[in-house]
């Protein structure tokens, strides 16, 4: 294989040859890095006139090809290659700042698009999109109704509205009945149609309730307890209250100990038909303090006479010791009687006018007992101390005994009578009911407060 070669010397990178028309530009000193004081056209003048023009046959005959061994083919076709290369790498070399700087400036403005596009990408996934947090909603609250089936009370739910109390709703659901569902499904009440909740207030320890009177004035005694066992168990679930005083158009009816199942209903008849229990009006004094509770049960009807007219001495009603309309009314709005002091330790207070004596201790009313003081305010009014007990004394003055006497100002005392009115009648003495007397004398102690007003 031959190779042609020509003896023109290639252009190299930054350095042209120069022709006989072309003028010398000056160059620049490598070492000095300073321009040459050459004077071009005196320069190229010497170099003309030193160097003799080649004629054109030794022109011809110097590009001529030349026949070379195989050893010098490959030697010199490397060369040759080299020299292209070369040339092909200056050509390069004069470029390649501009290509990389054009490359530079592609990448970076590729570079921003795609941060820009991703930007806007993601801001519009964000805005398109939003994060979705599911919040599960609250279950709604419901309460538990007492209705009867085959006999037996069972219990169904029902929703509570937003602010609604749920004893409150409870009951006025009780009153409304099953739903026709339930009643397909065997679910009755005792409640006649008619049946509406009044009202429903607490207190610490017990519900007030009060019906339509239609609630408790038809039906039979066994239908009339189902209606209190429906009563006790829906109102049993809200709070600790151990009962429930219910009342028809405001007027007491009876007392029910929520978690226990009602007795056998035996009402009387009181002023204008409005009925009401015994042993309830007895559950309702006891509870607020004019009963033990030992008593309830008793059928002694002294005690809840004695009991009834302290509880209307203090609630200044008419004194009869009996139920009266107006004793229903205050029964289902009563509290428990306040002290006119509250101290440590244990007094007794009399009130002349009211015929009550409160048991107080530690600023608290234990116990309301009806008392009959003296006749024309003779009893002295003031503060005292118990200065003498004496179990059976004997009055000399009025020739009786008095029993469980607890002396605190000369000779008057308080003691048991077998003559205990609804007025002031004795001597100037505390005349107390028996059993209350008894109560009395182990409740004081020598120097115990008395205080009379």
């Amino acid at each position: 294989m031959s190779v042609a070669l020509y003896d023109a010397a290639p252009r190299h990178c930054g350095h042209e040859l120069l022709g006989p028309e072309r003028e010398a530009r000056p160059e620049t000193d490598v070492r000095r890095r300073r321009p040459l004081p050459l004077d071009a056209r005196d320069a190229l003048d010497g170099l003309r006139r030193r160097q003799p023009v080649p004629s054109e046959q030794e022109l011809s005959r110097e590009r001529r090809p030349i026949q070379l061994s195989a050893g010098e083919r490959s030697h010199d076709a490397t060369i040759v290659g080299a020299s292209f290369a070369g040339i092909s790498v200056c050509a390069a070399n004069r470029d390649r700042p501009m290509r990389i700087l054009l490359v530079v400036l592609l990448l970076a403005f590729a570079g921003l698009l795609a941060v820009d596009l991703e930007s806007a990408a993601t801001s519009r996934a964000a805005v398109a999109a939003p994060a979705r947090v599911t919040v599960p909603k609250p279950a709604p609250r419901t309460v538990d109704v007492a209705f009867v089936r085959d006999g037996w009370v069972v219990r169904v739910q029902r929703a509570v509205p937003k602010g609604g109390s749920a004893a409150e709703v409870a009951l006025r659901e009780l009153t409304q009945g099953p739903t026709k569902g339930e009643r397909r499904a065997g679910i009755r009440t005792a409640f006649p149609e008619r049946a509406r909740l009044r009202s429903l207030r607490s207190d610490v320890e017990t519900w007030f309730a009060s019906f339509s009177r239609s609630t408790f004035g038809t039906g039979s005694a066994e239908t009339k307890r189902m209606r209190l066992w429906q009563i006790a168990a829906t109102l049993a679930p809200h709070g600790e209250k151990a009962a429930a005083v219910l009342a028809a158009e405001g007027r007491f009816v009876t007392t029910l100990r929520l978690g226990v199942r009602p007795g056998v209903w035996r009402a009387e008849t009181g002023e204008n038909d409005y009925l009401y229990v015994t042993r309830g009006v007895r559950s309702r004094l006891a509870g607020l303090g004019y009963l033990d509770w030992r008593d309830v049960g008793a059928e002694d009807g002294y005690l809840i006479a004695q009991a009834l007219l302290a509880f209307q001495g203090w609630e200044d009603l008419d004194r009869t010791g009996t139920v009266t309309g107006q004793t229903q009314v205050a029964l289902f709005r009563a509290t428990r009687p306040k002290p006119g002091a509250r101290r440590p330790g244990r007094r007794i207070e009399i009130y002349r006018d009211l015929g009550v004596l409160l048991l107080v201790e530690d600023g608290a009313v234990v116990r309301a007992v009806h008392t009959s003081t003296g006749t024309g305010g003779i009893t002295p009014v003031g503060d005292f101390k118990v200065y003498a007990k004496v179990l059976y004394s004997w009055s000399v003055p009025f020739q009786v005994w008095m029993p469980f006497a607890v002396y605190f100002r000369g000779g008057i005392a308080t003691h048991q009578s077998p003559d205990v009115p609804s007025y002031p009648a004795s001597h100037g003495c505390v005349r107390l009911p028996e059993g209350e007397a008894e109560r009395i004398y182990r409740f004081v102690d020598v120097g115990t407060p008395v205080a009379v007003r």
